[in-house]
């Protein structure tokens, strides 16, 4: 009796650990996916106006003032008030502002320029609810600006476009709680605010986290592909940033 009772045990045990087994073999063939952003198939190049101005970035500062935002393309959402990421080596007092196009391509201003005590490493602002929604199928701007302690002035640009996802899309996300998954989404369907925003929520504050790094190291290696030869060598100085960003908060 006793020695029947005791296979039983060792028989349950070793089912287990076969189970634990195949679980663990399942992870490591399958691990879950990395972030990889997928830029619009209709691709629109952005206007000159989103060209950045300013210094290359504030005396003694390694990294200079770094949006996180598709450059070489118009960027989409599906949102009505978007999340915008950038990056700074140090704390200021930033400028934000966002501007709609009108059917002339001229820049309208949206409100009054929004003044934020930004932090280092990873800021984000999202737009309030005091302010009118954003319209699906208009191209907007967006820009972050700093004043050096030096008096130099930086400024960064990116256009956006808001758009109207699909109906299979969004059952799919509704039926998506797993945060790294709703990441890919997005990701998936070129919606690179939604994704970003997504990603963050992963990260500790000030920080881009394992999701939102390599979301991002997939932006930079898509725009190394695009642009004319002023606008890759741009491109690559961002890529050595956004290097220089994701190294700094490991």
């Amino acid at each position: 009796m006793n020695a029947q009772i005791l296979w039983l045990l060792i028989k349950r045990i070793n089912y287990k650990l076969y189970l634990g087994f195949i679980l663990s073999l399942l992870l490591f063939i399958c691990p879950t996916a990395k972030a990889g952003y997928v830029p619009p198939k209709t691709q629109k190049p952005p206007s000159d106006q989103s060209r950045s101005g300013g210094t290359r970035g504030c005396s003694e500062e390694k990294i200079p003032l770094t949006i996180l935002a598709p450059t070489t393309h118009v960027g989409y959402t599906a949102s009505f008030r978007p999340t915008f990421v950038w990056f700074l080596y140090n704390s200021y007092e930033t400028d934000f502002r966002i501007f709609e196009f009108d059917t002339n391509n001229r820049l309208k201003q949206l409100g009054n320029p929004i003044k934020l005590q930004a932090s280092k490493g990873i800021n984000k602002y999202s737009l309030p609810k005091s302010q009118p929604e954003l319209t699906v199928g208009k191209r907007y701007l967006w820009q972050v600006a700093i004043f050096c302690p030096e008096g130099a002035f930086l400024v960064q640009r990116a256009e956006f476009l808001v758009v109207k996802p699909s109906s299979d899309f969004i059952n799919k996300l509704s039926k998506t709680g797993n945060g790294s998954q709703r990441v890919n989404l997005f990701a998936n369907e070129s919606l690179w605010y939604d994704a970003l925003e997504e990603a963050l929520k992963l990260a500790p504050n000030s920080k881009l986290g394992e999701v939102g790094a390599s979301l991002v190291q997939s932006l930079m290696q898509s725009e190394k592909q695009e642009g004319t030869l002023q606008e890759q060598q741009e491109i690559q100085q961002k890529f050595e940033n956004v290097k220089a960003i994701i190294n700094s908060q490991t």
